[in-house]
């Protein structure tokens, strides 16, 4: 176990370090990991062959003076900056209990982008493309958290994480926490994955996904112009405080990110159908998943393991919620087991038709709870017949174990992009990643559906692109293939598609003239607008073509 490192820590660090010392640094970014790692008491200490770096052994870095080096020369030393530069880095959040939950005076919530991975259909939109590429919006106006997270997000992005280093890292993660500091979490989180995101690349580590990493980026560069538009707000998280409640518990499922996170988040439901969710997600790899299943959390004095808080009824007074659901509690706050939960409600009495719909736009986590038959793959439910996988390898084998040919009640969430096909995440009660059911093994089953392209794949490939390689990949040099991809979106009446990734190219290739008569790049606010407006379409313009992909997967076939 390795502590975590505040952003504002290493961008502190990146910025006292002379520029041969990040050149050094650019060139092996991963050096650390391959040093000796030993703790020594409550101490951590890396051997680099011959020197020693000296750290806390866990908790969070929060000053350079945590961590020494024998060579002296801290903090403007290789060693300790290397080590610092591996280390996963604390994501700013919002308190998980706060002393007097905040709402506004309307009584909504400010943060713009919900979860993270859904824009919330009720905020800002994103920035409006010009009038037929003309019309010029000034970028968001300097100084401000979500002026330096749009700076540092646009910058990133036509450079293109491949060509970013120390530098561009440095301003992400000062940015990161500027937003922190302002409480503009929805902006800090996304501004610390993207330079997250720069180091994997550099270091080549295989926890990098490109399309993951796009997405981040498209957050970032989103929330920090809404955050802009609404004064500087529109990134902050929001908890309300709730009525007294009572609280059914539904399921714990495993975290596990590319980014170097690990843990349990844990469902809960009141009576009215609202979801509410209790984290516990910190540093580590699938490992750390079965112990914090089994360890105990904490809510209004309880104190529970998510196994047993899952399948817990439980009436909560004085608590508060995000706008996501993520649940947290001030010291007033008080909790009580009132039984065993019951799997009722309007949850359960909505037609599955509906939940359907709901879930492939994002509602509800994407979640359906159903009262359906589970034979092997084959899900009978009243919005036809679904294809069942496990989240997990214990998911897939218990999916082996439950007897067919009998109603059951399930949890599940749709997979987006694999039409016709539901993640089962619990059955009658029991957290199938988790449980071992009793009883054989049913027959193998089929292998997992795959994946398919679907239109908008070609934007998709050029946006991926750009955000990897920037600018460059989109020039002038690439016109040819533009031209074909932009020709191919109209052949497959995506009109809108193909107009934006016109508007991209010319924006990658403009260029402003200096008074001496040189020509370069423009400036790379115009490119960053665009291409954030084209995510945002080609994410939205996906979860319409997913929604008539599964109503096609869904309609019975002839005879």
């Amino acid at each position: 176990m390795r502590p975590q490192v505040m952003p504002a820590v290493l961008a502190d660090a990146l910025a006292a370090a002379p520029a041969r010392v990040t050149r050094r640094l650019d060139a092996a970014p991963g050096a650390a990991e391959d040093w000796q790692w030993r703790p020594e008491g409550a101490e951590l200490h890396v051997g680099t062959g011959q020197e020693t770096v000296r750290l806390p052994r866990d908790g969070v870095l929060t000053d350079l003076a945590q961590i020494t080096c024998t060579c002296l020369l801290t903090p403007r030393c290789l060693h300790a900056l290397s080590v610092l530069s591996v280390l996963p880095l604390a994501v700013p959040s919002s308190p998980q209990t706060p002393e007097s939950p905040e709402s506004t005076e309307s009584g909504e919530s400010t943060e713009s982008a919900g979860n993270g991975e859904r824009p919330d259909p009720d905020a800002p939109q994103e920035p409006s493309l010009p009038d037929g590429g003309q019309a010029r919006p000034a970028p968001p106006a300097s100084g401000g958290p979500a002026a330096m997270a749009w700076e540092a997000g646009a910058e990133v992005l036509a450079a293109g994480v491949a060509h970013a280093g120390a530098a561009a890292r440095e301003r992400l993660l000062r940015a990161a926490h500027a937003c922190a500091e302002a409480r503009l979490y929805g902006l800090a989180r996304p501004a610390t994955a993207v330079a997250q995101g720069v180091h994997d690349v550099r270091a080549g580590r295989p926890e990098f996904e490109l399309a993951a990493y796009a997405r981040d980026l498209a957050e970032l560069l989103t929330t920090a112009w809404r955050a802009n538009e609404a004064g500087g707000q529109g990134g902050r998280r929001r908890y309300e405080p709730l009525p007294p409640l009572i609280l059914q518990g539904l399921f714990s499922e495993p975290v596990v990110t590319a980014s170097g996170y690990a843990g349990v988040v844990t469902w809960l439901a009141d009576e009215a159908g609202r979801l509410y969710s209790v984290a516990d997600v910190a540093p580590g790899g699938v490992e750390r998943v079965g112990a914090a299943y089994r360890a105990a959390v904490r809510f209004g004095g309880l104190a529970l393991s998510p196994e047993r808080l899952g399948r817990s009824r439980v009436f909560a007074q004085n608590a508060a919620a995000g706008p996501d659901g993520r649940l947290s509690s001030t010291k007033e706050t008080k909790a009580a087991i009132h039984g065993d939960c019951a799997w009722t409600g309007p949850l359960w009495t909505e037609p599955p038709a509906g939940q359907l719909a709901g879930a492939l736009r994002g509602e509800r986590d994407g979640l359906m709870f159903l009262r359906a038959e589970l034979a092997g793959r084959e899900l009978r439910t009243g919005a036809g017949i679904l294809t069942a996988v496990g989240a997990t390898p214990a998911a897939e084998a218990n999916l082996r174990k439950l007897a067919p040919a009998r109603e059951r009640e399930v949890i599940v969430r749709v997979v987006p992009d694999r039409p016709g096909v539901v993640t089962v995440l619990a059955a009658d009660r029991h957290d199938l990643p988790f449980a071992d059911l009793p009883g054989p093994s049913g027959p193998p089953l089929p292998p997992k559906p795959g994946g398919r392209a679907t239109p908008l794949t070609p934007l998709h490939r050029v946006l991926h692109r750009m955000a990897m390689g920037g600018r460059a990949t989109a020039g002038p040099t690439a016109d040819a293939t533009i031209a074909a991809t932009a020709a191919r979106l109209r052949r497959d009446q995506l009109p809108t598609a193909a107009a934006l990734l016109e508007l991209l190219a010319r924006r990658a290739a403009a260029v402003r003239r200096t008074v001496t008569g040189e020509s370069l790049p423009e400036p790379p606010h115009e490119l960053a607008r665009v291409w954030s407006a084209a995510m945002t379409y080609a994410g939205r313009a996906d979860e319409e073509l997913t929604l008539r992909l599964w109503r096609a997967a869904l309609e019975p076939g002839p005879g």
